[in-house]
């Protein structure tokens, strides 16, 4: 068994760091930080040396890595597709000059929603490159579904574990959902997640909050985070997206952005009913207890709720009368509980095979992750909300506010030239027909 592991994280959950730094390291979209926590959480044991950084950090301690012998654990998502494909070439070479062992957790690729492949020779011989450099370090490759092993197996590949997503097993054998129904009035405290590409119902938006006027947005992406602090608009699919400062959950307070996965979770289990379209903020919701339903919208969302049995609804089911209280009508939790216990130990014979020691059997509060965690001093700016105060946040504010209006003269000058240019083609061409003189 490994006795020396370096793991793959986002930010670190027992040092939270500056938001500047955050917003560097969270990787865009702050459901990573869920799924790396679990992983941490996971692989911390007592007498294991872990040490846990980013991916940057691995590519750049390759050397030192093989001298100190340490195990290297790797959480990936949706790493076989074409915008990810430079990442994924970095990440390959550094696996390549590895010396030592290699696991990869929950890695998948990227699909259409009926399941089928986006493929390319250029993703194909990427991924394939990526699983012959794992598997010589290892003895199988852990993915998130079907979906993923299928595709693989298409590839040449068999040597391959479903396995899930390591988010779901970040409070071990713990796994309960509230099963008390909400009473889905104007006091009823719903929490929404939303994808900017993804499409909404015409007033969907509008119609939650209205129903329930304590309803809160979880955002997720860091241009969300910009744009609640007055930074520039998120481009989005559907006029709904709280993509601006002006949308009346930022000008209500009704939005909140997460920077610690532990505090989130936390934060979670005061929520009621979670629903929409982002696989870690339901997740999140329903590690508290609180019960969620994802709209799920590409194979990664649906390849993960159909292996954890998650209630969900596919986005082109998504109608403008499927109110809260309607999906949670829905939603069937028991098939999810109860396949926990079987989830989780084929998630640990994995990590067994694979040579790590685990805490999965530890309940939550128990683990050595847990015990760091609750050491934690939680400072301003874990939580931030459109009103936030605090210092760094105002300084985040203000560097917004410049680039916004950096950005507003950036582009009334592009457009300025594109005046001047259509002004004097207009002027040559009358020139030419004998129409117009400029005039000296």
């Amino acid at each position: 068994m490994s006795d020396r592991i370096y793991v793959r994280r986002y930010v670190d959950p027992m040092n939270p760091p500056s938001m500047k730094r955050f917003r560097v390291g969270c990787g865009k979209n702050s459901g990573n930080l869920i799924f790396a926590a679990s992983a941490q959480r996971s692989v911390m044991v007592d007498g294991v040396d872990v040490e846990a950084n980013n991916l940057n950090t691995l590519m750049g301690s390759v050397d030192r890595l093989n001298e100190e012998e340490r195990h290297v654990v790797i959480p990936l998502a949706n790493a076989f597709r074409r915008g990810y494909l430079p990442q994924l070439g970095d990440l390959t070479s550094a696996i390549e000059r590895l010396t030592v062992p290699v696991t990869i957790l929950g890695v998948g690729g990227q699909f259409q929603l009926d399941g089928t492949p986006e493929r390319s020779d250029e993703v194909d011989a990427a991924a394939q490159r990526f699983m012959r450099a794992v598997l010589s370090r290892g003895p199988s490759i852990g993915v998130r579904g079907e979906r993923t092993a299928a595709y693989l197996s298409d590839l040449g590949f068999s040597e391959v574990d479903v396995i899930g997503c390591p988010s779901m097993f970040l409070r071990g054998p713990d796994l309960r959902i509230r099963d008390t129904a909400p009473a889905f009035d104007a006091h009823t405290k719903v929490s929404l997640n939303l994808t900017p590409h993804v499409p909404i119902p015409g007033g969907w938006v509008e119609d939650v909050f209205s129903r329930h006027p304590r309803a809160e947005y979880v955002a997720q992406q860091v241009n969300d985070l910009d744009a609640m602090l007055g930074g520039p608009s998120v481009k989005a699919t559907s006029p709904g997206y709280p993509g601006s400062i002006r949308h009346h959950a930022f000008l209500e307070n009704k939005a909140v952005f997460h920077c610690h996965a532990p505090t989130w979770i936390e934060s979670m289990a005061d929520r009621e009913f979670t629903v929409g379209h982002r696989i870690h903020g339901n997740i999140a919701s329903l590690l508290s207890g609180t019960p969620a339903h994802v709209i799920v919208h590409d194979s990664r969302t649906r390849e993960l709720c159909e292996y954890f049995e998650i209630p969900h609804t596919q986005v082109t089911q998504h109608r403008r009368e499927d109110t809260p209280e309607r999906l949670f009508e829905r939603s069937d939790y028991t098939r999810l509980v109860q396949g926990h216990p079987e989830r989780l130990a084929r998630f640990a014979g994995f990590l067994e095979k694979h040579g790590l020691r685990h805490s999965l059997d530890l309940p939550a509060g128990e683990a050595p992750f847990d015990l760091a965690v609750a050491q934690v001093e939680v400072r301003p700016g874990i939580v931030v909300r459109p009103r936030s105060t605090e210092p760094e946040l105002m300084d985040l504010r203000v560097w917004n506010a410049a680039r916004s209006a950096h950005q507003g003269i950036a582009k009334a000058e592009a457009r300025a030239k594109k005046l001047e240019a259509r002004v004097a083609e207009l002027e040559s061409g009358n020139q030419r027909r004998g129409l117009f003189r400029r005039s000296r």
